[in-house]
Parts: C-alpha cells; structure tokens; sequence
C-alpha cells in the first residue's frame, strides 16, 4: 500500500527528533555562573513577626493583546485596603512580570542582556502604573516587607539593572531591606516555591541566577516563538490560548470539537503545530559549571531558528494547500478518530500538568529537613487547589490573579478570580493559615472553596487506593497512574 504524505511527514518529525535528542546530549551547552544572581530566604531570615499575604502569577504585562492581566483596580483595592491594615509581609511568588511577552521596536525578541530586562521591566510598570504606586506606598510603610520570588516567566529579574529599577520605581534605596528577592522562601513553618522546577518544560540548571551563555528553558522557547505568534492571529479564539495551561491543551481542544471542519482553524492549528515542533527542534541541552575559566559552548538559537523555519514552513504551506484542495473528501472516520484521540489528550495533558507539582511537593514534604514544615505553598499552574498531605501538612497553590478557562467547550472561567493566603502564628507559635479570594472593597474575603472542574484520580498508595480530590487527600507513598475514575 502505498504510504500516505502525512506518514512521511510524520516519520521525518520523529527522526528529527530522536536526532536532536541525542546530539544535544553528547554535546551540551556549559552554563557559567555571573554576579545577576538571587539568592533563597532561610530561617532568620525568614522571621520577621508579621502577618503573610502570598499572592501568585500575577502576569503583569506590556498592555498589549499578550497582557494577560486586568485585575489592576482590584488588586490596588486588595493591598491599599487589605494588606495595608497591619503589619505585613506581601509575598508575590513568582510570575509577577511577564517579562517574556513584552516586544519592544528597538529591543530584539531573543536579546537576554540586563538592558533588555530592564526596557522590558519599564514597559510593564508604565502599562501598569496604580498596580506600582500601591506596592511602593505599601512597601515604604512601616513594619511592611514586600518579598518578590523568581519564577520562569520574570526569571529576567534576576538581573541587578532589573533590581535596581523596581527599586528606583518603589522609591527605596538600595540597600532598603524592606524589598526582597528570593528563589525559595523556607522558615516560620512554610516551603515557598514557584513550582516552574518541578515539571521539565519549564526547569532551569541554575535557576539560581542569570548563566553565561543565557539559559534558554524550552517552556521560555515556546513562549516566544509558538505561543506569542499564535495570539496574534486574527481567529477570534487565538487570544485565549494562554488562558488555559498547559497552552498545548488549546491546540488539543480545537482538535477535538467541530471546529476541526472550519478550515480557518485547520490553518491556525497547522501552524501552532509547526511551530511547536520547529521549537522542539532546537537543541537546548545544558550542563552547569561552577567555575568562571570553563569555556563555553555557542549557542546558535536564532541561527537554528532560520534553518528551520525555512523547511518547516515549505511543510505548512503542503499541509495546508492539501487540506484546502481535499476539504469535501476528508473521511468522516478519519475526522471523528482525531477528535476522540485529541479530548484523550487534552484530558492527559492537563491532568499531568496540574498533578506535577503537587507530586514534588509530596516528595518535599518527606524529606526529614522539612517535617516540622506545616505549609507547601506554589504557583505556576494557574489552578488554585488546597491538599491535606497527613494530620501535619497541608499543600497549597495560589493560583493566579489572571483569567483562567476550566472549560474550553463552555468558555466557562474560574468564579474565584483572585486567591491569596494569609498566614498568622498564635501565641505558641503554630501557623494559622487561611486560604482566601479577594471580592471587593465592600465585600470581604471568602474562603477559598474547590471548583467542579473534574476529579481525576491521580495518586494513589501502593497497596491501598485513596481518596484524591481537587479539595484533599491523604498520602503515604504514590505512583503514577494515567487512568481516570
């Protein structure tokens, strides 16, 4: 029989990659340390004796169409009339400026030097301009600390020229301790991550500090040259396809539905397509080096960006001039196994995304280091979740104060748009934590409650079956298990 030109096409993927697998392997790139580095906050350092408010992924960004963020007005109301009240230690863990969706006419796309994080940091603050003047009034109040940590997508702030702005913006000294930086948060009864490490798209080899040559994670990649092209794209669904995470579960959904017979969208997915594997291609494959004399290895990202995109484009215009000719002939079988194994998919991917931290943390939470540690708190996965490890432990992530989609069928969004944590300490010194959503200036904080999104079962014990739920679960030891209840 002979073989169709999508087998072919498919076969030459999958040698590609398993090339560049191991190629990138046998030669990996030497990441050396350089002084734009932030460090982790540990015990002292850590009791300051006030209340904690730790908010998440805040996604601050240029003000254009791939700014995510339009909570401003609430979020100014959350810390001039919240967070404001008494003593307090604001902690924004991680994402809090989306320094990889900012474009600027004279700062290059893939340009990583500290004068490009800081044009990029400009452009956020000025989009935002009431968001900064409530930290910078909060901040500059006695007895307030605001604590920013590093996640993937501000990883840029790193850099001391980035620092040294936001500095500048707030209106403290440079030596002001009253802002801080960290890339972990661990004392007074809590572990703080982002959570970027724990799942591998998006973990760095020195997530500790800025790398010579620059570290570029394939989650990064993907932003800038799949996710940040796709948005721009005139379908009227393109806009939405950060709002639901992982962004490859948007490609999965329009898969999956009838959309798939409108040919505009066949196009749109064509392309995302092809720029995901065109971002795959890439060799990225780092080593660390704790030494400045070790030389380093070029890395030629924008050069095997042209090379491919010359290729890989020859295929989308195939793909999609096929698919325009043979649009009155495409097989309905053909059609309805694709959209059943694309809400496969879907499920699976979203299920492992949001389960992957969680499964670290657990890990954590075992190490002997940690058992007197009471909260595990993280971001990074935009999907707010409060999970009871034992009688000792409870996990917890933030979420994100940016629009999220649970239902891409429905276009249904989270109701409880604005979580954060509050952290107190009794007489004895026990946490106290509340798990809150911010509502308005005249309504006040309600408890965070677990939204019907689904119940996969994702953990279990080895020997005996447990309860996993989006509100709790009881864990000892677990395995993987890719199936659902």
């Amino acid at each position: 029989m002979q073989r169709r030109w999508w087998s072919w096409i498919g076969a030459v993927m999958t040698m590609a990659l398993s090339l560049r697998f191991v190629l990138t392997r046998l030669r990996p790139v030497v990441l050396r340390p350089t002084a734009d580095a932030t460090g982790e906050l540990l015990g002292d350092d850590t009791a300051l004796g006030v209340r904690r408010l730790i908010v998440s992924d805040l996604h601050l960004g240029g003000g254009d169409r791939l700014d995510d963020f339009n909570a401003d007005s609430q979020f100014v109301d959350f810390v001039q009339l919240y967070a404001m009240t008494e003593p307090t230690e604001l902690i924004l863990a991680g994402d809090t400026f989306e320094f990889l969706q900012v474009t600027l006419s004279d700062v290059p796309d893939f340009e990583w030097t500290g004068q490009a994080a800081q044009r990029r940091l400009a452009a956020i603050m000025a989009a935002h301009p009431l968001v900064i003047q409530a930290l910078a009034t909060f901040v500059r109040k006695p007895g307030n600390y605001l604590t920013l940590m590093i996640g993937n997508h501000d990883f840029e702030l790193h850099y001391h020229a980035a620092k040294n702005l936001l500095r500048q913006k707030l209106g403290l000294a440079p030596e002001d301790e009253r802002l801080r930086f960290c890339t972990r948060y661990f004392g007074d009864g809590m572990f703080i991550e982002h959570g970027n490490q724990f799942e591998p798209w998006n973990s760095f080899v020195r997530f500790e500090g800025i790398s010579q040559p620059f570290e570029l994670v394939r989650g990064t990649f993907a932003v800038k040259s799949v996710i940040n092209p796709l948005e721009r794209s005139p379908l009227p669904v393109a806009p939405f396809i950060d709002n639901v995470k992982p962004s490859s579960a948007f490609l999965w959904h329009l898969l999956s539905v009838a959309h798939l017979r409108d040919w505009q969208v066949v196009r749109f997915v064509t392309r995302g397509v092809v720029l995901a594997v065109r971002s795959m291609l890439v060799p990225l494959a780092y080593r660390r080096s704790e030494t400045l004399n070790e030389s380093a290895t070029t890395v030629r990202h924008l050069e095997n960006q042209r090379r491919l995109r010359r290729a890989l484009d020859t295929v989308r215009r195939v793909i999609e001039g096929r698919a325009t000719r043979q649009r009155e002939t495409v097989p309905p079988y053909l059609m309805a196994h694709i959209e059943r194994e694309s809400r496969r998919q879907l499920l699976r991917e979203v299920r492992e995304f949001n389960v992957a931290v969680l499964r670290e943390m657990v890990k954590i939470a075992h190490n002997t280091t940690y058992q007197d540690t009471v909260l595990f708190i993280c971001g990074h996965t935009h999907m707010a979740q409060q999970v009871i490890m034992n009688e000792r432990q409870t996990y917890i992530n933030v979420g994100t104060w940016t629009d999220v989609i649970t239902d891409l069928t429905t276009g249904r969004r989270q109701n409880q748009r604005c979580p954060f944590l509050s952290v107190r300490y009794d007489q004895k010194g026990n946490v106290i934590h509340e798990f809150l959503v911010w509502r308005s200036p005249d309504t006040p904080p309600t408890p965070w409650s677990p939204e019907s999104v689904g119940r996969p079962r994702l953990l279990r014990r080895t020997q005996n079956p447990v309860r996993f739920a989006t509100d709790g679960v009881t864990i000892t030891s677990w395995n993987n298990e890719g199936e659902t209840e």
